[in-house]
């Protein structure tokens, strides 16, 4: 038996169960996978799931974009997906800008290597305030909430990415929760799943699908982000979900 927040929720989870033939698939109850995580996990020790998020911050993947000299169509798709991530996450949460590098493989290796001898921190080095400000912004999350960031963030590779859709999902991006202008993925999560893969995609494009890898990655992407958004969706009272 599994205690739920909303009825939204309990039909949705009681729906994959129905769909369950003779043996069960955990791959096809992506909702039930969340709640038991919840429950389970997140719920008893919520550090470890904040912990998990915030290590994807100092190599957020939307703080790398390749130079336009050297590759300039990625560079377009990067931009395109990941427009105005930055600036919404700062104006309502981070305050200061994280640290974006632009250029090859080697500028990022340099900037994220430890900074001191006595130092095991690795990663961009970002402003201070970045980090105290999302840690203060999970603070204010409940565990579903945290076990949808998380799993955002594991798809993703972006703590950036999982701040701007879970805040969408929480509120629905309505102008008057978000100070006057929505989030980059309002009402739109294929916009996450799309910022969640360029680099893949790109690839894909260059050099072509491989079946059974590529398409199955594709699809569980999809899946993991729109069951993050459902999950926090579904606990707005009298709301539906997109």
């Amino acid at each position: 038996t599994l205690t739920l927040p909303s009825i939204t929720l309990a039909l949705a989870i009681a729906a994959e169960w129905d769909a369950q033939t003779t043996t069960l698939n955990p791959a096809n109850m992506p909702l039930t996978t969340l709640a038991c995580t919840t429950l389970d996990q997140t719920t008893l020790d919520p550090s470890i799931a904040k912990q998990s998020c915030l290590n994807f911050l100092p190599n957020d993947t939307t703080c790398y974009l390749v130079d336009p000299t050297q590759d300039r169509i990625l560079h377009k798709k990067q931009k395109k997906a990941w427009d105005g991530l930055h600036d919404w996450c700062v104006t309502h949460h981070l305050v200061d800008k994280p640290v974006v590098v632009v250029g090859s493989g080697v500028e990022g290796l340099l900037m994220s290597r430890a900074r001191s001898n006595t130092s095991k921190s690795v990663g961009l080095p970002h402003p201070d305030s970045v980090t105290i400000n999302a840690k203060a912004w999970m603070e204010t999350l409940d565990a579903w909430h945290l076990t949808a960031l998380a799993s955002v963030c594991s798809e993703a590779k972006s703590f950036l990415v999982g701040m701007a859709l879970i805040s969408s999902a929480s509120s629905f991006s309505s102008s008057s929760s978000t100070g006057g202008k929505a989030t980059p993925f309002a009402k739109h999560t294929a916009k996450a799943v799309e910022a969640s893969r360029v680099e893949e995609e790109f690839q894909i494009e260059c050099w072509g699908l491989v079946e059974g890898g590529h398409d199955y990655d594709r699809l569980n992407c999809s899946i993991q982000i729109h069951s993050a958004q459902f999950l926090c969706g579904s606990l707005i009272p009298s709301s539906s979900c997109d």
